[in-house]
């Protein structure tokens, strides 16, 4: 059997991280969650690799995250608990490894080539 102070320390972690989730934020600004939840990838990166790649994560289509719709307007996370849930649940599915979408376009001869300084191969 478990004395009272036992019992009672149990309950007071227990009772400790229920506030801890329940102080989560509903919703997350988008340069917060670049952090959080998008292991600090660029905003081009997550735009190309999950918004445009799984558009049911966009409100438009039911999901947590506002669409990027044009420069003025911000992206944020609706619903971070959804959020955090879809992102465990489709882990393997994103090449969380994949190069930047600039890299793509360059390799394409879509974007310009990085300047280099020839001498000492230094970016101008």
């Amino acid at each position: 059997m478990l004395d009272d102070a036992t019992i009672n320390k149990i309950a007071d972690a227990i009772a400790d991280r229920i506030n801890q989730k329940q102080q989560q934020p509903s919703t997350m600004k988008f340069e917060e969650a670049r952090h959080e939840l998008f292991h600090d990838k660029s905003r081009e990166w997550i735009k190309y690799y999950i918004l445009y790649q799984y558009p049911e994560v966009l409100t438009d289509n039911g999901g947590w995250i506002t669409p990027p719709k044009h420069q003025g307007v911000r992206i944020k996370v609706l619903d971070v608990k959804v959020a955090k849930k879809w992102l465990k649940q489709n882990e393997q599915k994103i090449d969380w490894t994949a190069p930047e979408p600039i890299t793509l376009r360059r390799q394409a001869g879509l974007a310009k080539p990085i300047k280099r300084n020839k001498s000492n191969n230094i970016r101008i």
